[in-house]
This record gives structure tokens, C-alpha cells and sequence, in this order.
């Protein structure tokens, strides 16, 4: 482990849950921020597209050539 020595400084039982709280808090907080900044997630998560657009198509899909007489 590459921060193995803060240990020896912190005890684990105050390190460990530190640090998880450390990481529930952040997470809330880009999930509040991504909620309440955002449009395009409040809608992802009521489900479902209402309404869809519809792509039209302006070529014309090539045929497949004949074949050559033998």
C-alpha cells in the first residue's frame, strides 16, 4: 500500500470511517449538484422519452448491381 505509514499516525478506528465518510459526503454532493444543475438527469431517472424524434432518411439506399451476362 502506498500510504501504508498513516497507520502509525491515525488510528484505523478513526482512519477508516473518516474516510468513507469522506467519500458518502462527496458523492451526495456531485449527485446533488448533477441533479440540481442539470436537466437532462431529473428526466433520466422519471424513465421513459415521452415524445422521440424521428430521423429521415435523405438518400436513397443503392440497389445492388445485375449481374453481368456470362
Amino acid at each position: 500500500m502506498i500510504y501504508g505509514k498513516i497507520w502509525c499516525v491515525v488510528k484505523p478506528s478513526v482512519g477508516i470511517p473518516l474516510m468513507l465518510g469522506a467519500v458518502a459526503v462527496s458523492s451526495f454532493a456531485v449527485h446533488y449538484a448533477l441533479l440540481t444543475h442539470t436537466t437532462w438527469l431529473p428526466k433520466y431517472y422519471e424513465g421513459g422519452a415521452k415524445q422521440t424524434a424521428q430521423a429521415e432518411s435523405t438518400t436513397k439506399l443503392a440497389l445492388a448491381p445485375a449481374e453481368a451476362p456470362k
